[in-house]
């Protein structure tokens, strides 16, 4: 199957993203961008997912962010998850400890950016270091989502609706590189101190995977 790229991206972050492109851009078939300065609809970092609906036979998914610098074999090792395991592959993400919990301080992080060697399940994957085969997982519609500037959220409670599950994969320091950003320019930095719609969504997904509905 061909392994397709999905970015989002804005105004401001033309040079990183043309270091996120090019350290991917030999290991994979294809890239698209979102840009949400040209586009008429401002889907914000749900854009990375537009591209979903362009493919009629199942691909591998691969949803990246335009500040990160990927390791040359990044997208064999995401592959190789898949396969071992057959879920969503992701390097970042949270497993979440309960309801009602601050959602960026609460729950038990794993950061694509350090030493995290566990490859266990997680209840939300971080979008931009995750992939996933189409033919087992396809939210075609979610980049329309209302709910905006948090896609970690909403593309794991549609994995939770649907049954899918969600693997980190174990991986060292510095192995996956963020580029700098001023932190008030990130979704964490815009968004840490205004968390109720988050709060939200991570209860209904920890509902579901906890079965407690």
């Amino acid at each position: 199957m061909k392994v397709i790229v999905g970015i989002a991206t804005h105004a401001g972050r033309e040079h990183t993203l043309e270091r996120t492109i090019d350290s991917l851009l030999k290991q994979v078939d294809d890239i698209h961008v979102y840009d949400n300065e040209k586009e008429p609809y401002n889907a914000t970092d749900n854009g990375k997912f537009h591209f979903l609906h362009k493919y009629q036979k199942p691909i591998y998914a691969v949803s990246a962010d335009d500040d990160i610098i990927y390791p040359p074999d990044y997208i064999d090792t995401l592959l190789n998850g898949i396969e071992k395991h057959g879920t969503i592959c992701t390097f970042h993400g949270r497993k979440l400890q309960g309801m009602n919990v601050n959602y960026y301080r609460g729950h038990k992080a794993f950061s694509c950016l350090r030493n995290q060697p566990q490859t266990i399940l997680l209840d939300v994957a971080g979008t931009g270091v995750s992939a996933w085969d189409t033919s087992k997982f396809n939210p075609t519609e979610i980049w329309k989502a209302n709910d905006k500037l948090m896609s970690d959220l909403v593309f794991s409670l549609e994995a939770a609706k649907q049954g899918i599950n969600i693997t980190h994969i174990g991986h060292k320091h510095d192995w996956i590189i963020q580029q700098p950003i001023p932190v008030e320019q990130t979704i964490y930095g815009r968004e840490v101190n205004k968390q109720h719609r988050q709060i939200e969504l991570a209860n209904e997904i920890f509902k579901i995977k906890r079965g407690l509905y």
